[in-house]
């Protein structure tokens, strides 16, 4: 069945404006081609066409007919008000009172040259369109803001939103076609904050040149360097500074172009006029009375709304006010950032109080709640924002119903909320509402639709449901490939989800084809140098990882930095995140040092960017617990692991999935300390949390299964150790599959304890069926199948299979040297393994051999305070001693 709509734009102008018209014609053609992937096509009623009413080969009143059936009609003005084109506007203003659908009417009025002046006509009808209608015509000076005040106007004419319309890098775009450029636009062109930053941002890239030739000649020069450091960061942070104005200015203008047409106060006209000619500062300050007005006409109204409908319409017209003055002032670069969110805050607060009492437009209230929970949502007041939300889609439903697109754009953005507080459930089930409607409205092969799937596959794979992440993920790549094209942004962010779901499954070959192709794409569609590309590179480096290849990991890592630094600048949470993989790798690689070092270069850039209580920075604050522990220093591992803690539970509540894993943390900490019984406490707590968040058969569920298990075993309760790894292993192989390294993890846990327990032939079943799954997806050289072999050994030892454990024990040793190299923790643990075997056969020598070496790397690499140092020279006094 054929869904295509069709939206029919008649425009109307006199022969003075013929350049303009051409101009929108083509608009017109490049608008349609985009509007196609929506199923939507766009039908121009063409100048030539009206020509024939000046040449009397058609009669006025068939235009006027043309102009009731179309969906927009546009008149331009110049100099003079054509008969004609005057005319059709009223025809096309009384349509619209009639009918109050269509067609919509627009006026837009070209700036005249300086000394020249617009007929007595033209002033008659503004005046009139202003007093007696209330409506406010588009100024425009050039054929860009002309192009631009339709696309917006078709934008809501298409759904009442201009979400699809965004400014990226100066690049006004709808979805992903260029209309114009902000430079272009003279509310952002002759903008004084506009032009200064714009000014110095073009002049930063020459000086930093020119300080770079510089240290070229002269490396060693610390000012110089400093200097450098200095221009970086001053350009990226006028580069963040300036973004963030562009868009302020443009959701202004968007503001502004949802009031053409519609009824408007002196004091709103003469603001947008200002802001128009690019004095925001102005405008926000002929503003500042509406605040003021509004409460009072508000106490009037409370006083006499039973007598007068003005004093009603007093409060309206206030309303309307405080959403232009919102945007005005979120757009004053003059006025610190925080003082704006405050008093932007208070204004829709004060809005929304106005709409409940005076029975507001209900279409108007609608867009006036979205409006502000999407501001709060920009600004991270998401707890706020989730209330605004309901009410709001309350309302759509009531006024659309619940199958109505409006309805699915409500959905999808209260998804976001949900998402991004860490509320699957709630989540899901207002995207799968979306979808229900993208798929019966638009189809299951639209870019709506595949935007939903998208949505849908990232709450699945954040929740650990990969095999549905995947599901959704490959509707939505297939969609946007055939849409948009492989080279398309949408299209790469797909196979970037792909790699990481692919990733979960263990599946590390298929995660590589997606972050490599994803890769190719960036390094030729966005350059070398993009940060796109690095965020590919640094997805790579975790493939990497994971196959035990640290050294390619690093290499990815540090390609990563390098652009960030560049691009960004060394003060950007991107290039905090490349720290705080490259410090990960050197965790993993067993140099806790280095680790350490670029740890904490990610925890000051978070601390300094982002503040003290921000989620990246509790990451960061967790990252060197973790790292601390691993050094055996397990106070400074429970300071930050408490910080850790303390920020997650400040700013995502004491029942987010991150404070599970925060939890985990400090109860592995607190094992390596032997104080079990806290070790307990702590993963009970995160099992708590995963369990009423994820249910009791989800993958992460069953992580926090293992880890209680585990402490009940370090407390020698062997009965629930048992009983809690078993859970883990059912809930692993019903969910992710009997060959699944999540699931290996559970046989090696459950040999752990039969080990302990003393059943040796158990043990080994476990450790065998553990074995195979390892080798298969990690290969014979990985460091998780050293431990696998290391299990084995350790069970032929208590056994007394003295050289079957050595056979075990040697095949362990032998992948962690090369892997790992012979100056890692666990290549010592092998040594103390080997060690330990032969001291139990009466090699003494052999085994004073083995544990000398270990000690050697332990002393070096962990201190001679560590545990293991000590415990390692505690046997070698004991070889000693029985030599």
């Amino acid at each position: 069945m054929d869904t295509t709509r069709t939206i029919q734009v008649f425009l109307a102008s006199s022969d003075e404006l013929k350049a303009d018209r051409n101009t929108f014609g083509n608009l017109i053609r490049r608008l349609d081609n985009i509007y196609e992937k929506r199923s939507i096509r766009i039908k121009l009623f063409e100048w030539e066409d009206c020509d024939a009413a000046y040449n009397n080969r058609r009669k006025q009143d068939e235009f006027n007919d043309e102009v009731r059936a179309s969906d927009m009609f546009l008149a331009l003005f110049y100099k003079k008000a054509g008969q004609f084109t005057v005319e059709e506007f009223d025809v096309a203003t009384e349509e619209f009172q009639r009918t109050g659908i269509k067609p919509k009417p627009y006026v837009y009025c070209r700036d005249l040259p300086e000394g020249e002046q617009e007929s007595e006509e033209l002033k008659e009808f503004k005046k009139r369109l202003f007093e007696e209608m209330g409506h406010y015509w588009s100024q425009y000076n050039n054929e860009d803001s002309l192009q631009l005040h339709f696309v917006m106007q078709l934008q809501l004419v298409e759904n009442n939103r201009l979400d699809n319309l965004k400014v990226e890098n100066g690049e006004v775009k709808l979805d992903d076609t260029t209309i114009t450029r902000m430079e272009n636009l003279r509310f952002a062109a002759d903008n004084p904050d506009f032009q200064s930053m714009s000014h110095r941002l073009q002049e930063l890239p020459s000086l930093i040149e020119k300080v770079r030739l510089r240290i070229e000649k002269h490396p060693d020069d610390q000012d110089l360097i400093d200097d450098l450091q200095k221009l970086l960061n001053e350009k990226n942070q006028l580069q963040k500074d300036f973004d963030q104005h562009q868009q302020l200015l443009f959701d202004t203008a968007k503001r502004i172009a949802m009031l053409q047409g519609e009824a408007i106060t002196d004091r709103m006209k003469r603001a947008i006029e200002a802001f128009e000619k690019g004095n925001v500062r102005e405008a926000n300050i002929i503003l500042d009375e509406a605040e003021h007005d509004a409460t009072r006409n508000l106490a009037d109204y409370r006083q006499s709304k039973a007598l007068t409908e003005q004093k009603r319409q007093n409060v309206i017209r206030s309303i309307e006010e405080l959403l232009l003055k919102a945007s005005t002032l979120m757009a004053d670069a003059s006025i610190n950032i925080n003082e704006r969110i405050e008093r932007v805050h208070s204004i829709y607060s004060q809005a929304d109080e106005m709409a409940k009492e005076v029975e507001y437009d209900k279409e108007k209230y609608a867009s006036l709640l979205f409006d502000y929970a999407k501001f709060l949502d920009d600004y991270g007041l998401y707890k706020d924002s989730e209330a605004i939300y309901l009410r709001q889609i309350a309302l759509v439903e009531e006024l659309h119903g619940t199958e109505s697109e409006e309805a699915a754009t409500s959905y999808n953005n209260i998804g976001i909320v949900y998402w991004g507080q860490g509320d699957y459930g709630k989540a899901l089930k207002y995207y799968f509402k979306d979808l229900a409607i993208c798929e019966k409205v638009f189809g299951a092969k639209h870019h709506h639709t595949a935007t939903t799937y998208h949505n849908i596959s990232v709450v699945y794979r954040d929740k650990g449901n990969n095999k549905e992440s995947l599901e959704y993920q490959i509707k939505a790549s297939t969609i946007k490939e055939t849409i948009l094209g492989t080279e398309h942004p949408d299209t790469i962010a797909s196979y970037i989800i792909l790699g990481s779901v692919y990733r979960n499954l263990s599946n590390y070959d298929k995660a590589f084809e997606y972050y490599y192709k994803a890769l190719t794409i960036c390094e030729k569609v966005l350059g070398i140098n993009h940060p796109h590309t690095a965020t590919a590179y640094n997805s790579i480096s975790y493939v990497f990882m994971h196959q035990g290849e640290y050294d390619k990991a690093l290499e990815y890592c540090f390609k990563a930095l390098a652009i960030y630094e560049k691009t960004l600048g060394t003060e950007h949470p991107y290039t905090a995140t490349a720290y705080s993989s490259i410090g990960n790798m050197y965790q993993n690689k067993g140099d806790y040092a280095k680790g350490l070092e670029y740890l904490f270069k990610a925890l000051a850039i978070r601390e300094k960017v982002l503040g003290t209580e921000h989620p990246n920075t509790a990451t960061s604050y967790g990252n060197i617990a973790s790292a601390y522990d691993c050094q055996g220093n397990y106070g400074k591992a429970l300071e930050y692991g408490f910080k850790a803690l303390a920020i997650r539970e400040k700013v995502l509540g004491t029942e987010h999935p991150d404070i599970a894993e925060a939890y985990d943390d400090i109860g592995v900490v607190y094992k390596h300390l032997g104080n079990y019984g806290q070790e307990l406490e702590y993963h009970l707590k995160a099992l708590v949390i995963r369990e009423k968040s994820f249910g009791m058969e989800h993958p992460l569920t069953a992580k926090s299964y293992g880890l209680v298990g585990s402490a009940y075993g370090n407390k020698c309760d062997y009965i629930k150790s048992l009983e809690y790894h078993i859970k883990a292993m059912k809930t692993r192989e019903e969910n992710l599959g009997e060959n699944h390294l999540a699931t290996a993890c559970s046989y090696n846990n459950i040999g752990v304890v039969y080990k302990g327990q003393g059943v040796y032939g158990k043990a080994l079943e476990y450790f065998f069926k553990a074995l195979p799954i390892v080798e298969k997806i990690l290969g014979s050289e990985h460091p998780d199948t050293a431990t696998s072999y290391d299990n084995i050994g350790g069970v032929y030892e208590e056994q007394g299979n003295y050289d079957k454990a050595l056979e075990y024990q040697f095949k362990a040793l032998a992948i962690r040297e090369k892997v790992l190299g012979t100056e890692h923790p666990s290549t010592a643990n092998s040594y103390n393994n080997i060690g330990s075997v032969y001291y139990k056969q009466g090699n003494y020598l052999k085994a004073l051999e083995y544990l000398n070496k270990a000690y050697q790397i332990f002393e070096k690499v962990l201190g001679s305070e560590h545990p293991n140092t000590k415990t390692t020279l505690g046997w070698i006094e004991d070889v000693k001693k029985a030599m």
